[in-house]
C-alpha cells in the first residue's frame, strides 16, 4: 500500500468506515489451500481440507439483549489468520468475531472449534469471546506431525455463522514465493478501500496476477500472500484469490488498524516483523512482489537481496529491484522457464 494513500485512510477512520480496536496488543498469529483430504504418502504433504462440514444447530445467544444489538450492525464479518507452523508444532488458532461494517465486536458468546486432521473433523471445544470478539485455541500438536494443510472451522453456536482458516505445517528450509495483494495483484491500492466502502466490490487483477502465482506453485513454491489488509476483509480476501484461481498458499494480514497504516511504521513495520520471523525459524523466501514504497522497507529490511525482488507500478524498480510495468506476463515467461525447487518435503 502506498503512503500517498494515507489521506484514504485517515478519512475512512475519521468517518467509522475502518472498524477500530478495542485491544491493540491482542497476540497476533499467522494459514490458506487446494484439493480434497489426502493423508499423502511417508514424506508427503497432506492436503486436508475441503471436506464435508456438518454444522452444529444453532442454540441461541448467550446475552439475549446485548448481542441481538451487536448482530444489527450487519452481517457476520469473522475472521481468522492462516498459520506457518513447522512439524510437531505446538499451535494456537485464532479468531476473531464482528458484525457488519463497522466490525462490532462479539463480546462473550461460545464459538465451537474443529480442525480437519485428515482422519475427519475433529472438535476442539467451545470458546467464549473476550471483549474484543477474539478467542485463542489450542490445538494438539498430533495434528500437525507431517507436512501439510490443515482447514479450521470456526463456528458462532449463536447463529451458526462460520469462518475458515488454514494451518501450513512446513518443515524448515521450505522455499516461499511471497506477494503483496493491493497494488501488486490488483490494479491499485484503492481497490482496498472500495472493498472496505463495498463488501459487494470485486477487486481487478493486474494481467498475469493469477498465472504468476500459478507458475510458482507449478515450480514447486509455495506461495504466501502477505498483505496490509485488515483482519476484517480476510475471508472476502481468501474467497476473491480462490474465486479468480490464484494458487493456494497461506494469506497473512494485519491484526489492527496500526498495523495496516501505509506507512513504514504502520504496514512496513507488520511486514518486515513478519518476514524475519519466518526467516528466523528457518523457511527460505526465494521472490518476493510488492508494489509500495513499504514494500521494498520490509522486503530489503528481512534482509532478502534487490535482485529476488519485484515491483509493480510507480515504486518499480527503486532501490535496486526489478521493474515491473502494467503486467505480470512477462515474468510469469520467466518463471515458467525457472527449474523445479526441492523442498523438504514431497508434494
Amino acid at each position: 500500500m502506498r503512503s500517498g494513500l494515507w489521506p484514504w485512510f485517515a478519512l475512512l477512520t475519521a468517518c467509522g468506515a475502518v472498524p477500530g480496536d478495542d485491544d491493540p496488543d491482542a497476540a497476533r498469529r499467522d494459514a490458506r489451500p487446494t484439493g480434497g483430504t489426502d493423508a499423502g504418502p511417508a514424506g508427503g504433504f497432506r492436503t486436508c481440507r475441503g471436506r464435508s462440514f456438518t454444522p452444529a444447530p444453532d442454540q441461541g445467544w448467550q446475552h439475549t439483549v446485548a448481542t441481538p444489538i451487536v448482530t444489527a450492525a450487519g452481517a457476520a464479518n469473522h475472521s481468522a489468520q492462516d498459520q506457518i507452523e513447522p512439524t510437531g508444532a505446538t499451535v494456537t488458532l485464532p479468531g476473531k468475531f464482528t458484525y457488519g461494517l463497522v466490525s462490532k465486536d462479539l463480546e462473550d458468546e461460545l464459538v465451537r472449534v474443529s480442525i480437519d486432521d485428515c482422519t475427519g473433523w475433529r472438535v476442539l471445544g467451545d470458546f467464549a469471546t473476550n471483549s474484543d470478539g477474539r478467542i485463542a485455541v489450542p490445538a494438539p500438536s498430533s495434528a500437525f506431525a507431517a507436512a501439510g494443510v490443515h482447514e479450521v472451522r470456526y463456528q458462532v453456536l449463536g447463529d451458526g455463522s462460520v469462518t475458515t482458516s488454514y494451518v501450513w505445517v512446513l518443515p524448515r528450509g521450505t522455499r516461499i514465493a511471497l506477494t503483496d495483494i493491493d497494488g501488486t495483484m490488483t490494479v491499485s491500492d484503492s481497490q482496498l478501500f472500495q472493498q472496505i466502502l463495498d463488501g459487494n466490490h470485486v477487486p481487478v487483477a493486474y494481467p498475469g496476477a493469477v498465472d504468476l502465482t500459478t507458475a510458482h506453485a507449478g515450480r514447486g513454491h509455495v506461495m504466501l500472500f502477505l498483505t496490509g489488509r485488515p483482519y476484517y476483509l480476510t475471508q472476502k480476501s481468501r474467497d476473491w484469490l480462490a474465486n479468480l484461481g490464484f494458487a493456494p498458499g497461506p494469506l497473512h494480514g494485519t491484526d489492527s488498524n496500526g498495523e495496516a497504516l501505509p506507512t513504514e511504521a504502520g504496514v512496513g513495520a507488520f511486514k518486515l516483523a513478519y518476514l524475519t520471523g519466518l526467516l528466523d525459524a528457518g523457511y527460505v523466501i526465494d521472490v518476493a512482489y510488492g508494489n509500495a514504497s513499504t514494500d521494498i522497507f520490509a522486503f530489503l529490511g528481512a534482509g532478502l537481496p534487490a535482485d529476488q525482488v519485484w515491483i509493480i507500478g510507480a515504486n518499480a524498480g527503486m532501490q535496486g529491484t526489478h521493474a515491473v510495468t502494467d503486467s505480470w506476463a512477462a515474468r510469469v515467461t520467466e518463471v515458467d522457464a525457472l527449474p523445479t525447487v526441492v523442498q523438504p518435503f514431497t508434494w
